[in-house]
């Protein structure tokens, strides 16, 4: 399979919201991890941002995802299968770029599966405290001290500017940028304390 064509698929993999470890990618695209990371960045380069989530559980993802573009149903699949069966009866001169099509739809029916299993919503309705401060710090563009915990299970001080709130495998989470690491990073809120001033 080609660079490009590796390139979109691991694209389209991330665009169904879902998180995926670079081990996970290279299975699914049949690559080596070493190519994962590089498409990533490849990726990275043309504007995409790809999201990475550190830690034993991390991976990359896209968090806001693009609106589907799969106009394909498994029924539609099914009637286009039947197609191709009668006419490789007859010996339909083009069967080959049939079988090719036919192929192309199943990978996209393939992504909207993926789809259906996650979901990433920027629609959130909390009404805990940390959501109110996280939001009107949002809000104002006001950085903010919090205390994280780390996954040494440490408490360490961290100014963040928060930028957006969003619910991911029924956590919630907290994008901002972190004085301490000068970067974006993601702040789950189970490890948030707000120091109050």
């Amino acid at each position: 399979m080609g660079k490009i064509l590796n390139a979109i698929k691991m694209l389209n993999y991330l665009n169904t919201g879902n998180k995926y470890n670079v081990k996970q990618l290279s299975e699914k695209l049949g690559i080596s991890e070493r190519m994962v990371r590089y498409y990533k960045n490849e990726l990275e380069q043309t504007g995409i941002p790809i999201e990475t989530f550190m830690g034993p559980d991390g991976g990359y993802y896209i968090l806001k995802t693009n609106e589907p573009y799969n106009q394909f149903n498994k029924y539609d699949l099914e009637l286009l299968e039947d197609v191709y069966n009668k006419l490789k009866e007859i010996n339909y001169s083009n069967i080959d770029k049939l079988e090719k099509l036919i192929s192309k739809i199943k990978h996209l029916s393939d992504i909207e599966e993926e789809k259906s299993k996650y979901f990433i919503t920027n629609k959130i309705e909390d009404n805990s405290k940390m959501y109110f401060t996280l939001n009107k710090a949002i809000a104002n563009k006001e950085r903010i001290l919090i205390l994280y915990k780390n996954l040494k299970g440490v408490w360490k001080e961290r100014y963040i500017h928060p930028m957006h709130i969003f619910k991911y495998d029924n956590k919630f989470y907290v994008t901002a940028f972190c004085e301490l690491r000068n970067d974006i990073r993601h702040f789950e809120f189970s490890r948030i304390k707000i120091v109050e001033k």
